[in-house]
């Protein structure tokens, strides 16, 4: 019977940490936006962070932003010089339910952004 319970919890703790893991995917900046929208009528996720990666270094202006029920709310905004590499990690929770929109932009196209959900 103990036997059983530990393998119970087990399997609890492993559901878990697979339910709640993050993922990860990326997209081309080619056309300067990227939206990613919650396509799931019961499921919610936030964005853990965003990483910009550009080849060669650019200088301009990266942002994300949430639209939600037509509304259009700018949740970072980082402008940089020179740089390759552009990370933005959100100060807050920000849950994207059921058809939520997550905008990223970027003055500059020659790279790619890769979106860190959970």
């Amino acid at each position: 019977m103990r036997r059983n319970m530990g393998v119970g919890c087990l399997l609890v703790m492993l559901a878990t940490a697979v339910w709640a893991a993050p993922w990860a995917k990326t997209y081309s900046l080619a056309t300067a936006t990227v939206a990613v929208t919650n396509e799931q009528a019961n499921s919610v996720w936030s964005p853990v962070a965003v990483l910009w990666s550009f080849t060669p270094a650019v200088t301009g202006t990266v942002t994300a932003s949430r639209t939600s029920q037509g509304n259009t709310y700018l949740l970072g905004r980082l402008v940089v010089s020179n740089v390759s590499t552009v990370i933005w990690v959100p100060e807050a929770d920000y849950p994207f339910e059921y058809r939520d929109v997550l905008v990223l932009t970027s003055t500059a196209t020659n790279g790619a952004a890769q979106v860190i959900l959970k």
